[in-house]
């Protein structure tokens, strides 16, 4: 092999790796230009999206009533308005979503006696706020009488809930209590154990009676009357023996089948069954 064959072998090993050097170079340099594009890219749509109006509630958020900007969830004794009132309380400013602070707005909306927790979401295309409330659970309404429509109500635990907030949806099963709420004996003061006391009597009545109670009647003091279905009971002083007396009734209904059209009222006032008394209309 002649020195000359050798020499022109080199020169195009070499020639070759400069061509691919450039080559590199030339790829390194795209490279780094796409990186940059890329990059203008993505710090130039941040931009586009935190400057979007899409960031912005609707101006209208409290007094167009199909606003979009607010949805509110749970609410069954709680009125969208009332709710909304509260809301206005907070100062709306003209900022970006993720710059408002949703937990000032669960607090106004918290101060409603029927509510008990309230969550608020931020959402994004459109910007809303989804406000999830989480209410009392009533468990007895007031009234005058067995006629008049409910002018107060009390929840489960013991949460007052005041006239403008009935009547009450159709789904909570609660317990009518008549009171004129004087006489030393005004609902507004009821506590939390008087609450539980008068539900678990009507539930513990309804278990032992088999019957929906209807209502309790508390319009004579120291003398308190329950209604069934089927007849009215007479029981008194509403005290500790007051639970032991109700369960006398799943004993005595079957037996006084035949009498309860003519039946006033069954006596468990008295702290012995042998002194059941049945007046007659």
């Amino acid at each position: 092999m002649s020195n000359d064959y050798i020499v022109q072998r080199r020169i195009k090993h070499h020639q070759l790796r400069r061509k691919a050097r450039r080559s590199e170079i030339a790829l390194r340099r795209i490279y780094k230009f796409l990186r940059f594009v890329f990059i203008l890219f993505i710090f130039y749509s941040i931009y586009r999206i935190c400057a979007t109006n899409l960031w912005y509630l609707p101006s209208d958020i409290y007094t167009n009533k199909n606003s979009t900007g607010i949805e509110i969830l749970g609410n069954k004794i709680v009125s969208k308005e009332k709710i909304i009132n509260e809301m206005k309380k907070i100062k709306l400013e003209r900022k970006p979503l993720y710059r408002i602070n949703p937990a000032n707005i669960a607090v106004e909306i918290e101060k409603l006696p029927p509510v008990k927790r309230v969550y608020v979401r931020r959402f994004w295309l459109p910007a809303r706020l989804v406000v999830m409330v989480e209410e009392v659970t009533p468990a007895i309404t007031i009234a005058p009488s067995e006629e008049a429509p409910s002018i107060a109500a009390y929840a489960i635990g013991g949460e007052f809930i005041p006239r403008e907030y009935l009547p009450l949806s159709d789904e909570y099963k609660v317990t009518k209590i008549l009171s004129y709420g004087t006489k030393g004996d005004d609902y507004n003061l009821w506590k939390p154990e008087k609450i539980e006391t008068l539900n678990k009597l009507a539930k513990l009545t309804e278990l032992y009676s088999g019957e929906n109670v209807k209502y309790i009647d508390l319009r004579e003091p120291h003398n308190a009357y329950i209604q069934l279905e089927s007849v009215k009971l007479k029981l008194g002083e509403i005290d500790e023996s007051a639970f032991e007396r109700i369960k006398s009734i799943h004993d005595i209904l079957p037996e006084i089948q035949s009498y309860l059209e003519k039946t006033k009222y069954i006596d468990l006032s008295w702290k012995d069954s042998k002194y059941l008394k049945l007046e007659e209309k």
